[in-house]
């Protein structure tokens, strides 16, 4: 499993690496087409936004989800108030919830998706 991810975030930066490579090389070309200044300045900033943005999906956006970051971010009030009335459906929950107090720290989401997928499991098992 770690070689596949590893695999595909490493393809993600080649892909983005070479994006970038061809935006360059395309903004270089332009100056070498005989168009008047200014479509040349406006084709190369819509180059250099098109770019930057596929560059920041594919790293940010797929990287973050391949690698699973999301799930360290602290959770949302919202999402605490979920987390607990999840957690008073486990038999365990309480002791969680207690334990989470104790160390004086944020619910975070992957918690919150590993709290969803037990409630549903317990749930089954019913």
């Amino acid at each position: 499993m770690r070689h596949k991810l590893v695999a595909d975030v490493r393809g993600l930066l080649a892909a983005t690496v070479t994006l970038a490579i061809a935006g360059v090389l395309a903004i270089v070309m332009l100056e070498a087409w005989n168009l008047p200044v200014t479509l040349i300045l406006c084709l190369q900033e819509i180059i250099i936004v098109v770019v930057f943005a596929t560059c920041t999906w594919l790293m940010y956006e797929r990287g973050e989800k391949k690698l699973r970051l999301y799930s360290f971010e602290p959770a949302q009030h919202t999402m605490t108030s979920e987390i607990h009335a999840l957690l008073s459906r486990l038999p365990d929950g309480a002791a969680y919830q207690q334990a989470i107090d104790a160390e004086q720290r944020p619910y975070t989401t992957g918690e919150l998706e590993q709290i969803r997928s037990r409630v549903r499991a317990f749930s089954r098992a019913e």
